[in-house]
């Protein structure tokens, strides 16, 4: 690992390459799609620009103000009276923030990691090199002001509240130079109404607090607001104003009605706010004759903008996980061509053994052994995971070292305890095959095979492996309907129980919304053996290899919890063999509930007090996140290669 003071440097650097990126990309999105409005030519013009910039400088005025007031009331935190007015008035700068977070957070999500995020390390990787930077922001504070003795950390609150004027600052210097185009505007819009689903109500933002419903009452102000300032250009086609109108008011009422951060129905939040908010800025944009650079050009939006909600299976878009021109549309003869080779055993030394040997269907592409085999029958360090929705990644293998499924395919092909395959020789085999060469040549245009033909195929038949028609999709999309247990569990599980805050909605697996660019990576403190008390922890270094980074020692990728019900055993290292273990696992707060001490442990710690008739509940919702309809069937004849 690097050194602090040069890896603080190395962080800076990367941000502002990052930054530098996104302001190109808008660069390209302003000469390229300026044709794309036809209702006027002044595509790049906005309705609200002057608008929007007075609201926004308002609110950064208002921001600012608060911040300055908090400041003032953390000087003097020597007795009960002082500390309830530093809390109220940090509480009163979020909610500001949270108004402006609906756009500043889409426009410079660079600065809003170090305004609003999560209070942990930043660890940030280049090949080999690591660079840890300590946590900035809001949920620093949060953690010091909301805990025990905070008086005695006044230097420290003071120190960060210092910072957070910084990025503040520079937030504001970034936003208030840019042209807020409508389709901006637009898509600042929709993303928000995800963040606030995904994010906001689950209390990603607010962990001690657990503010979520009050904070949620500023996002919805907000985008009343900022909607609001199109009521004058809409004319007769007010069919998405008037959606989002309704919805909001819906939203104020529910918030309203919830006596507390338990009590409040996500699913019907989701249901009758975040989704018609999102469908209502979709049908505003169309109704301008606003078109949508995020449906020609990728990197902007893993969202589909004309999606109806968050559970529908068009909701996120594969080609923004999967750039790769040849598989960003797969054809059917690519699919089918896939699926043979993931049956076939030729992909092994001696032909051993298939893909379908521990990734098999009816047990939810997974094995169901503690830990997968090696060729030679001997127990792997790691658990076998689903290949359901691994489309839906951003990172493979459970220390996310690889980002590619070709990088994962070519891994697992060539390491000698897996397939130990050479790929000369698997083309060889495969160029021998007539039925195999005509395949190819139907799926991919040519008969003379090589390697990333091969890894092509795979992956197309693996992006087909696409689960999100589950009993929960269905009741959640107006097609089926579900036990009042499993909506009462999800509640649980995008609640009190924290889940949603590590394994997103909806594909309910680490990468992180509203971008779903990111992997989320958490050490939970899982042990080396199934016991409650004075456990030891897997001596799994975990994402740790990559480049020894501290903060991720032991830390592993979120999984997803779909098709959870078939895939057991769970965790990295298979410790568990049911569900109802993993729950209590997090119920007694992971690894420190069972006498594991870990410095850098990201699962909170606090006992979740989860009530007997909680846990069924939960492990209801789970289950019904189960579909593996058309997808289990297996290969009955493969080709065949020359000499059989």
């Amino acid at each position: 690992m690097i050194p602090l003071v040069k890896g603080l440097s190395f962080m800076k650097m990367l941000l502002k390459m990052k930054k530098t990126l996104l302001l190109f990309l808008i660069c390209i999105l302003a000469f390229t799609v300026g044709h794309f409005r036809h209702t006027t030519p002044d595509y790049w013009d906005s309705y609200i620009n002057e608008n929007l910039n007075d609201w926004l400088n308002e609110h950064f005025n208002q921001l600012e103000r608060q911040i300055e007031y908090l400041e003032v009331a953390c000087r003097n935190l020597n007795n009960k009276k002082s500390l309830t007015y530093a809390r109220k008035q940090f509480k009163k700068s979020r909610y500001v923030y949270k108004k402006l977070e609906v756009i500043t957070a889409t426009v410079d999500p660079f600065n809003a990691v170090w305004i609003n995020g999560p209070n942990l390390p930043k660890v940030e990787y280049e090949k080999t090199m690591s660079a840890v930077s300590d946590p900035e922001g809001f949920q620093v504070l949060e953690e010091v002001l909301f805990g025990e003795e905070p008086h005695e950390q006044r230097d420290f609150i003071l120190k960060k509240i210092s910072k957070l004027k910084h990025f503040i600052s520079e937030t504001r210097s970034y936003v208030m130079k840019q042209n807020h185009y409508d389709w901006m505007v637009f898509h600042c819009l929709r993303m928000a109404s995800v963040r606030l689903a995904t994010m906001g109500i689950t209390g990603f933002d607010c962990p001690v607090t657990l503010d979520a419903l009050n904070e949620a009452k500023s996002t919805l102000n907000a985008i009343e607001e900022i909607t609001a300032m199109y009521d004058g250009v809409l004319y007769d086609d007010r069919e998405g104003f008037n959606l989002v109108k309704y919805a909001v008011q819906v939203g104020y009422g529910l918030l309203n009605e919830s006596k507390d951060f338990n009590s409040l129905d996500r699913a019907r939040f989701i249901l009758e706010v975040t989704d018609p908010i999102f469908r209502g800025v979709t049908l505003m944009q169309e109704s301008l004759g606003i078109e949508f650079p995020e449906d020609r050009i990728t990197g902007l939006s893993a969202i589909n903008p004309h999606s109806k909600g968050m559970f529908y299976n068009d909701f996120l878009k594969i080609n923004e996980f999967f750039p790769q021109k040849i598989n960003k549309s797969p054809t059917p003869e690519l699919i089918s061509l896939g699926k043979l080779l993931f049956y076939d055993p030729i992909l092994s030394d001696g032909n051993q053994r298939s893909c379908a040997s521990c990734h098999q269907p009816q047990r939810g592409f997974s094995d169901g052994l503690k830990t997968a085999l090696s060729l030679d029958g001997m127990p792997l360090s790691r658990n076998t995971p689903t290949l359901l929705n691994v489309v839906y990644q951003t990172a493979f293998q459970w220390d996310g070292h690889l980002l590619s499924l070709s990088q994962q395919f070519t891994e697992v092909t060539f390491n000698r305890h897996e397939m130990n395959k050479d790929a000369l020789e698997l083309t060889r085999q495969l160029n021998s095959s007539e039925e195999y060469r005509t395949l190819f040549k139907k799926a991919l245009g040519s008969e003379k095979i090589d390697f990333p033909m091969v890894i092509a195929a795979l992956e197309a038949y693996l992006i087909s492996l696409q689960s999100l028609n589950s009993p929960f999709d269905q009741y959640m999309t107006g097609k089926g309907s579900v036990d009042r247990e499993v909506v009462v569990g999800f509640n649980l599980f995008m609640g009190k129980a924290k889940c949603g805050t590590c394994h997103f909605a909806p594909i309910f697996n680490g990468t992180v919304p509203p971008f779903y660019r990111d992997t989320e990576y958490e050490v939970l403190g899982i042990p080396q053996s199934p016991v409650w008390k004075n456990a030891q922890i897997d001596p799994d270094p975990g994402r740790y290899i990559l480049a020894k980074a501290e903060p991720h020692l032991h830390a592993f990728k979120s999984v997803t919890v779909r098709n959870a019900h078939l895939t057991g055993p769970y965790m990295h290292n298979g410790i568990y063999t049911s569900l109802d273990e993993v729950i209590e696992f997090y119920n007694v707060g992971g690894g420190h509930g069972i006498g594991i001490s870990l410095p850098n442990q990201t699962l909170p710690t606090d006992k979740l007090h989860l009530t007997e008739k909680e846990k069924r509940a939960l492990k209801s919702f789970i289950t019904a996140l189960t579909d593996t309809a058309g997808l289990t069937k297996p290969v009955v004849k493969l080709p065949k290669l020359s000499g059989e």
